[in-house]
């Protein structure tokens, strides 16, 4: 595929010349593009209207970036190196709460619908103008933000979390927790039986990048384990080693 014949002549000047400068908006994408020199031009274009987009070249990336970040939109190809997007998007589609838009040089209809009834919220078929496909991440997030009603409380199994008495109940049983750990379970509560990584769960609860030598998330995690396992049949959090932790129901 030529990125060229993707974005247009006249935008390509200006994404090589346009940095992420203007004006932030605050979104968090994530594209999942192999060809790379598209990917660049898009990266350009996109951050020069304020968004932070994160970058995977392959399924491999791709897998890495979700558990390590949350998004507020996904652009994903559909043929890769190592993968289709098809079926990253039927292994993961219970665990992203943003849209995705499909952006492929698949152009069947056929191939169209199948990414539709696997979940996608668009279709885009390359090439594509740059300005249809910030029209159409415009659309997409505000349909989002829409529907995105405020949450009273969380429930996991036995556990529920209400976030706005701020307090955590297992079998009736109220945890008594520190701010530092609520803001912690109300983290993995939000993404029960998903493997959270360490960096993840640093960047939400500490608010900067994780320099992988801060012990402050595994301390807390500690801690706040030793409260979860104190209610017997009630929840746990797992530890996968090198990964990362997960909230799942305790076993008996």
């Amino acid at each position: 595929m030529n990125a060229a014949n993707t974005i247009p002549a006249a935008e390509r000047e200006s994404a090589a010349t346009t940095s992420s400068s203007g004006p932030s908006s605050g979104h968090r994408l994530l594209l999942l593009e192999d060809d790379e020199q598209l990917a660049q031009l898009i990266q350009r274009f996109l951050a020069d209207r304020g968004c932070d987009v994160t970058y995977a070249a392959n399924g491999n990336e791709f897998m890495k970036a979700i558990h390590h970040r949350e998004y507020d939109l996904i652009i994903a190809d559909v043929v890769l190196p190592d993968a289709s997007g098809f079926q990253l998007l039927e292994q993961f589609r219970s665990q992203l709460s943003c849209p995705l838009i499909f952006l492929s040089a698949l152009s069947s209809v056929d191939d169209q619908v199948a990414g539709l009834r696997l979940g996608a919220n668009d279709y885009l078929v390359k090439p594509v103008d740059p300005h249809l496909l910030w029209a159409k991440i415009e659309a997409q997030l505000r349909l989002s933000n829409s529907q995105a009603a405020p949450v009273a409380s969380l429930t996991f199994g036995p556990l529920v979390v209400d976030l706005v008495s701020r307090q955590a109940i297992v079998h009736d049983t109220t945890l008594s927790l520190t701010t530092n750990e609520f803001d912690l379970l109300q983290i993995f509560a939000e993404q029960p039986a998903r493997l959270l990584s360490r960096e993840y769960l640093f960047r939400r609860v500490i608010g900067r990048e994780f320099d992988g030598l801060d012990r402050v998330i595994d301390m807390r995690v500690s801690r706040l384990r030793k409260k979860l396992d104190a209610i017997p049949g009630g929840v746990a959090i797992q530890s996968i080693r090198g990964r990362g932790y997960s909230l799942n129901t305790a076993r008996d």
